[in-house]
């Protein structure tokens, strides 16, 4: 295998009711390094600044990189890096930045944005063009922080319909950008992929060079299923490991041995793969972390890592 994948946990996803809570989503960090098997985190924004050092305490006495997504503060905004109003535009890009600078308090190593809806046929063209300027600028804004930009292509047809969506496209689109801007990657996730009637394996080959981390995403493809769509479900559980979405261990492994096959991009310290799970209020939160990290285990023994 070309390059190693390391375990992540997507914290923000999985406690995501704490989301606001700096003291709680502290405690969650804390008791999550201290299982010892995370070598990556996913977390909010730190407004406070000495969460911010609480933060980057943890990361660099446990040896964790993190990283964090400007995304539900930015559609929170009801905000688009594509908006042709240049004005909004410049809105999303200034608060992408204001996140960018918590991240960097932080020590974070990777920085995520969205993109935005699809325009449509007539305006797509136009949009991906602003796109790419917003990229850009946010790409050398955050490398002076010491930090990667991470964009997540998401489906544009089938639930999502944001503008940065079919792989293969999107590959021949961020191509340039990278070259421009070394530091800036794709975060690949398994569920849009899915949704958008990608092969997963294919999906891979047409970004491999670009992708900076990814995700273990399970959905329901079968759109007159009442829980189709890209909802962050939970993953099967042992015994039976059995799901009605798409993704089982077997899966998972295969899709941790394609991206393990490639060589790891440079400026990437490691590739780290997390499993997408929602919590939602009066959840069991740590049971669906249990969970995930189960899941994620088992990926990584039938994939023989």
């Amino acid at each position: 295998m070309a390059q190693k994948i390391v375990p992540s946990g997507h914290l923000l996803e999985m406690f995501m009711p704490y989301r606001d809570d700096e003291k709680r989503m502290l405690d969650v960090l804390k008791r999550a390094a201290d299982f010892g098997f995370y070598k990556n985190v996913e977390l909010p924004s730190f407004r406070d600044r000495y969460n911010r050092m609480y933060v980057r305490e943890t990361l660099e006495a446990n040896g964790l990189t993190a990283t964090t997504f400007a995304t539900p503060y930015v559609k929170e905004r009801k905000l688009s890096l594509c908006d042709l109003d240049e004005g909004r535009r410049r809105e999303a890009i200034e608060l992408c930045k204001e996140h960018a600078g918590y991240a960097a308090d932080c020590g974070f190593m990777h920085f995520g944005v969205p993109s935005g809806d699809d325009p449509g046929d007539e305006k797509r063209a136009e949009a991906k063009k602003v796109m790419a300027e917003s990229l850009v600028e946010l790409a050398n804004y955050v490398k002076g922080l010491g930090m990667n930009l991470t964009i997540e292509p998401l489906d544009r047809y089938a639930y999502k319909k944001q503008l940065i969506g079919p792989m293969k496209e999107t590959g021949i689109w961020f191509a340039p950008i990278h070259e421009a801007c070394p530091n800036v990657f794709i975060h690949w996730d398994s569920a849009h992929e899915a949704l958008g009637g990608t092969d997963l394996m294919h999906s891979i080959e047409y970004v491999a060079p670009y992708i900076g981390q990814f995700h273990l995403c399970d959905a329901i493809t079968d759109v007159n299923h009442p829980c189709f769509g890209d909802l962050h479900m939970d993953v099967a559980q042992a015994p039976d490991w059995k799901t009605e979405g798409f993704l089982t261990p077997e899966i998972g492994a295969e899709i941790l041995k394609k991206i393990a096959s490639y060589d790891k991009p440079e400026g990437v310290k490691h590739m780290a793969v997390a499993v997408e799970v929602l919590g939602h209020a009066g959840d069991n939160l740590w049971n669906k972390e249990k969970n995930a990290r189960e899941f994620l285990t088992r990926c990584f023994e039938l994939a023989g890592m």
